[in-house]
């Protein structure tokens, strides 16, 4: 929701709560929606479909607003924001096997990006570069995404990590969105040996009914009892995919309330060979994540949104 306050009482309190469709603001490119007052200074908006993605907006305030006031105009009626612009959130490396004849085992780069965008769109820009030299790719995915895996089929590898960077030329632009990128993207990251599994990142989510533990490993993992190597406190009975990037762990016992730490021991393999050597330890927790607002000035707004809640404009 958008939350409009205003510095005077514009509306009557016995009409307040109920949601109108009286075109208070207007808002260019349109939103469609309904409106609410909360209290005779305060207005929201909801949204009956989801903002278009890095898009500039104006929101003009209609003298509607004014109808059951004392007042005749509204000064700086126009209040222009954004939604968040492209970024690049994660880039992980995983050993895949890329022909199983020969088990033939290759990196492959998961670029995971805040909106979805069109795959030939980014092969177009992308660059990698391995201890400086550029290598060629091969995209995992068609049609528009925001999780891309990109391969390289040509690597030769040794028992060595190798310093990787990621770079993206600007003019990149989101499915459906109006700005695209101003400045070139570029991450750095290290391939790891394929002699060494690492655990590269865990996150979590809760859907209401389970919970889910994304584990990303730098290598794939698949034929192994899993709960022989990896423990939870408080302990829960859970279930194992196996993905590309690792494991999602379920459980419908994990509790939307609760922390729970875990351990996952030395010994755990993955399909190219590489062992866990160091015993990994962390913590989940399933919480709603809070709303990140950042406002610039009172005529440019930032709007991003990570979990449910309002936007207040002042």
């Amino acid at each position: 929701n958008l939350i409009f306050r205003f510095n005077k009482s514009l509306y009557p309190d016995s009409l307040v709560n109920n949601w109108d469709s009286t075109n208070y603001i207007s808002f260019s490119p349109k939103i469609t929606g309904r409106f609410r007052w909360n209290g005779p200074d305060e207005l929201v908006f909801s949204p009956s479909q989801p903002l278009l993605p890095a898009t500039n907006y104006k929101a003009t305030i209609n003298d509607d607003v004014l109808h059951y006031s004392k007042f005749n105009s509204i000064k700086d009626d126009e209040v222009e924001f954004h939604t968040a612009p492209l970024q690049l959130d994660d880039a992980q490396v995983t050993w895949v096997i890329a022909d199983e004849s020969r088990h033939l085992a290759v990196p492959q780069i998961n670029l995971h990006f805040n909106y979805p965008i069109r795959v030939d769109d980014l092969k177009d820009k992308l660059k990698i570069n391995v201890e400086g030299k550029q290598i060629e790719f091969a995209t995992q995915n068609i049609g528009a995404t925001n999780s891309i895996a990109v391969r390289l089929n040509s690597f030769k590898s040794e028992d060595k990590n190798y310093e990787t960077e990621i770079s993206i030329d600007k003019g990149l632009k989101p499915e459906r969105g109006e700005n695209s990128t101003k400045d070139p993207i570029k991450t750095v990251l290290s391939i790891p040996s394929p002699y060494v599994l690492n655990i590269n990142n865990v996150e979590a989510e809760h859907d209401g009914t389970e919970g889910l533990v994304h584990i990303y490993t730098s290598q794939q993992l698949n034929g192994q009892t899993i709960s022989n190597y990896i423990k939870f406190s408080p302990a829960v009975n859970y279930t194992v995919d196996y993905e590309d990037y690792g494991i999602t762990i379920r459980s419908d016992r994990f509790d939307v309330e609760n922390s729970y730490t875990f351990s996952i021991s030395t010994g755990l393999r993955g399909n190219v060979g590489g062992v866990l050597k160091e015993e990994y330890n962390g913590s989940v927790a399933f919480g709603e994540l809070e709303s990140d607002i950042k406002f610039t000035n009172s005529k440019a707004v930032y709007l991003s949104k990570k979990g449910g809640g309002n936007i207040e404009v002042r």
